[in-house]
């Protein structure tokens, strides 16, 4: 499984895809270290780093631009061998076609926490300073870390349905018409920060954003929807992920397309 796994990662060692990472991670630090401009606080003193609200903006950032950047992902590297009509080679090895799905899937996981690390890459750095110097307090970071790995395992949920519309269409345009949509609502629901939000799969990975920021977002406490969202996403996930591998293991392949 690991060989199958590095096959895939070799894959896109030569390809564009890296681009994608990098479309995500600039904005996300950008925008974080606009925290950094000089404030006035409302006394009229110079205000200092606050660095819950750099976190806040790193994964808001993240989690509106994160869903469409992920099938994108997603979609290439499960429609690539469609494209390049090569899919009959490929199942031509003696590895069972769930074996190639999963590791599909692992390479994806792997882009998504490479783009959530590199994306909160100048939030730790001077959240590291900030701690180190005293102004700033250790569990501040660990709550940002948890927040990121949060919305890692969350944005895979709805990785099998861009896979699956990668299967049935044989190419990455109906991955990116999903990119287009769920990037509009992600962005209005944020937006509005609105609790109830996070029942859409693709909002779900807001929750720990929202979470983290209490202040910002104006939230009095856990958010009543949480559990609802993640039996959403949970049920997406796994009747998505159901389909890909039956298809992917029944589906008939003719003339390598």
């Amino acid at each position: 499984m690991f060989s199958v796994f590095n096959t895939e990662m070799m894959k896109l060692k030569n390809t564009k895809i890296l681009w994608l990472v990098l479309i995500g991670v600039l904005p996300a630090n950008l925008v974080s270290l606009i925290a950094l401009l000089p404030k006035i606080a409302p006394a009229g003193t110079p205000a200092g780093i606050n660095l819950q609200d750099m976190f806040y903006r790193q994964g808001q950032m993240l989690t509106i631009w994160g869903p469409a950047l992920f099938a994108l992902m997603t979609g290439y590297i499960i429609a690539r061998e469609y494209q390049e009509r090569t899919i009959n080679q490929l199942f031509s090895y003696p590895v069972a076609r769930v074996s190639f799905l999963a590791a599909k899937l692992a390479a994806v996981l792997a882009l998504i926490a490479l783009t959530t690390v590199l994306s909160s890459v100048s939030v730790f750095v001077v959240g590291a300073k900030l701690v180190f110097q005293q102004h700033a307090d250790l569990n501040v970071l660990w709550l940002g870390m948890r927040m990121n790995m949060m919305i890692c395992a969350l944005s895979f949920g709805t990785i099998p349905v861009a896979a699956a519309l990668s299967m049935v269409g044989k190419n990455i345009i109906p991955v990116a018409v999903l990119g287009v949509f769920v990037t509009v609502i992600t962005a209005i629901g944020e937006a509005g920060h609105g609790s109830q939000g996070i029942l859409f799969p693709w909002l779900t990975p807001y929750w720990p954003v929202r979470q983290l920021a209490q202040g910002i977002a104006q939230n009095s406490g856990p958010n009543p929807y949480a559990t609802p969202a993640l039996v959403v996403l949970a049920l997406t996930f796994i009747i998505s992920l159901i389909f890909c591998v039956v298809y992917y293991a029944r589906a008939d392949v003719h003339s390598g397309s």
